[in-house]
């Protein structure tokens, strides 16, 4: 049987899309498994895809918002909150940066799902290992000041707003018995049974992490007692998702919104940090090819498939 960890074609992120769209009557055709590209078909319309990608976006557009530095700066260009942003060019101008924002986030520019990702960064070792794990991706590297707040990922399509998603850090909870080790371990084996890339890395970036709150992956926590293993609060590094779209901010939708038509993606995830405690908001990130994510994700496949093809809206189910 083929495993979805294995299969693009079968991971959530597609079956999600293609299983609304058949249960329309649309038809899925798979153009190539590996990557995956698919195409849906109904009547005259045939639509490619890759994720919630399309082929109704254009070419620079996309290029100009998935590449974190280019987006930031047509954010910034346009009025919108993002953080002090550099490219990395060398390491003298790096400490530079550094030195003027005390906490840094080194990341690469093209990257997703946390990959290559290195935060809180504060001083000239960390950064060397922060921009050598950022080069195992790609050559292009953004350094971002850290800023605080509850990360949040709004959804549009259509230019409308959908669902708003609220990602907490991976955390364990102690027993008393096991490690922080045995525990990621333990939690790992249960969430990529249902997701195979909701997964805690027992890497650099989670070790480093748990250094700077005085653990270690040897660390026995006390029964009950809930421990954030890594600060980066991505579902593809063991985060957790929880649908918020009843009570987000309406300003943060409003700004979402103006975002959206400003960059003109019609599908899109646009990544805030927002805090209510210090009235501050920043746009971190843009995915103009979101994955979509189990929570929010029948509802969000249902408007995809209502933005591509509205004559099927009759067939879809009521439920939202």
């Amino acid at each position: 049987m083929p495993d979805p960890a294995t299969d693009p074609m079968l991971s959530p992120y597609t079956t999600t899309i293609t299983d609304e769209a058949q249960r329309r009557g649309i038809t899925v055709r798979v153009v190539d498994a590996d990557v995956p590209v698919f195409e849906l078909s109904y009547a005259a319309t045939t639509v490619r895809c890759y994720r919630s990608l399309t082929d109704r976006v254009g070419a620079v557009t996309f290029h100009l918002m998935q590449n974190k530095y280019l987006a930031g700066r047509f954010l910034r260009k346009h009025g919108f909150p993002v953080p002090p942003q550099q490219l990395y060019t060398n390491f003298d101008r790096a400490m530079d940066f550094l030195e003027q924002h005390r906490q840094i986030v080194v990341k690469p520019c093209s990257q997703w799902g946390a990959r290559g990702v290195s935060t809180n960064i504060t001083g000239p070792d960390d950064l060397k290992a922060a921009l050598r794990n950022a080069r195992r991706f790609e050559p292009d590297i953004l350094l971002e000041k850290m800023v605080a707040g509850e990360d949040y990922r709004l959804v549009f399509i259509d230019y409308s707003f959908v669902c708003a998603l609220q990602r907490r850090p991976a955390c364990i909870r102690g027993n008393g018995r096991d490690t922080i080790r045995r525990l990621i371990a333990a939690q790992n084996k249960q969430c990529t049974a249902i997701d195979p890339v909701n997964r805690i890395p027992l890497d650099r970036e989670t070790g480093r992490f748990l250094t700077a709150c005085n653990l270690s992956f040897d660390t026995v926590p006390e029964t009950g007692r809930q421990v954030t293993v890594r600060q980066t609060a991505n579902y593809h590094t063991g985060g957790t998702v929880h649908d918020v779209s009843s009570t987000v901010s309406p300003e943060l939708i409003k700004l979402g919104g103006r975002i959206v038509k400003q960059a003109g993606l019609p599908v899109a995830g646009i990544d805030f940090v927002h805090s209510e405690e210090a009235r501050q908001t920043f746009v971190l990130e843009m995915a103009p090819d979101l994955a979509i994510s189990p929570r929010g994700g029948e509802r969000i496949a249902k408007h995809f498939i209502d933005y591509l093809f509205p004559q099927t809206k009759d067939t879809a189910h009521t439920a939202d």
